[in-house]
């Protein structure tokens, strides 16, 4: 089932600004659903929140929603003004499907190179090359010999190029999956690759940190004490070297009394902002901050990994067709010359 979780978060903060409480918005939204089982959905969160379950937590069980989205609204629902937290997370939404769209415009000519590169990989190697060996059974033991060796050399390539398509392919599929997947365990999965993929790492990092110090923004500005929000985030990130950095910070809060920030997540000049400044309020200000420039770094290194991209496979889309070439019209070449220099031994 696919519910637009922009516009139900939108539908909620109307209801909140209007002084009526969560679960009236939920109910509304159950009674305006266009389907049965949108409307048997919202039914359903709205018993939850009558047990007492959170309203994040109801979105975790039915999957609805990112897994950064909940846990977004998780530390939101502990800070004290959950109205403007959640205000935020729309603006993050919009953030989120405006670099999406933006990137689904990059993606549209490198796909359509990979995908006449990969067709003519499957071309040569399936078609091309076995119909030429085939035909050259019509010549003498000598061009045979010529023509053999050839087409080894063309398969060589083909195989080359396929391999070059099967790497560069993933690394775009992963970050893809890794940054917009609807589905949170594909999503994780393709995180844990891509943490260990050149530059492709970078961009998860930055975009993760962008929504940590986004989250960890909106509990300190709350209210939220920073030992209880970074308690929080170490809780809901997905990312090792960050857990050990937020964990790292804790920890020398708990039994140091001091507070310390690991390289991990934070950068020298970061370090230094974060040292200067007192109150958690103020450390949440300086967090949001922090979080825009995330944002901005992730959107020019994601432009970086496209251009590099298109490139790419502009590049493998030239070497397919010089294969193509190769296998075909080299092939003919040199099944005339044969038969020339035969032709001359006979003379």
């Amino acid at each position: 089932m696919k519910i637009d979780i922009k516009s139900v978060l939108k539908t909620l903060l109307f209801t909140l600004e209007n002084g009526k409480s969560l679960s009236h918005g939920i109910s509304l939204l159950s009674q305006s659903s266009p389907t049965k089982k949108e409307r048997s959905f919202f039914v359903g969160i709205y018993k939850e929140l009558q047990e007492g379950a959170t309203f994040s937590q109801s979105l975790k069980k039915s999957k609805v929603a990112s897994l950064e989205v909940a846990n977004f609204i998780a530390m939101a629902e502990q800070g004290t003004n959950f109205k403007k937290s959640l205000a935020n997370i729309i603006s993050y939404i919009e953030v989120k499907e405006n670099f999406e769209r933006e990137s689904n415009d990059k993606i549209t000519l490198p796909f359509i190179y990979f995908t006449f590169a990969f067709f003519i990989v499957i071309g040569v190697t399936f078609f091309g090359v076995p119909y030429q060996i085939s035909k050259s059974q019509e010549y003498t033991p000598e061009i045979v010999a010529l023509i053999t060796e050839h087409l080894q050399t063309a398969q060589t390539m083909a195989d080359i190029l396929f391999v070059m398509l099967a790497i560069v392919f993933s690394y775009f599929i992963i970050l893809m999956i890794a940054l917009f997947s609807k589905s949170n365990m594909l999503q994780l999965l393709a995180k844990e690759i891509g943490l260990v993929l050149p530059f492709v790492s970078k961009i998860i990092k930055k975009f993760d940190k962008f929504i940590l110090f986004s989250m960890m923004s909106e509990m300190l500005k709350s209210g939220i004490s920073f030992q209880k929000g970074v308690a929080s985030a170490l809780e809901m990130t997905t990312i090792t070297h960050y857990k050990k950095a937020l964990a790292f910070t804790l920890q020398s809060i708990k039994y140091d009394g001091k507070l310390l920030f690991h390289s991990d997540l934070y950068e020298v000049l970061e370090q230094k902002l974060m040292l200067g400044v007192g109150s958690s309020i103020q450390i949440g200000n300086v967090m949001s901050e922090m979080s825009k420039s995330s944002q901005l770094e992730a959107l020019r290194l994601s432009t970086h990994f496209f251009r590099g991209i298109t490139l790419v496979s502009i590049l493998l889309m030239a070497f397919a067709v010089f294969i193509e070439f190769y296998t075909i019209v080299l092939t003919q070449i040199i099944i005339q010359k044969g038969l020339i220099d035969l032709t001359k031994g006979i003379g």
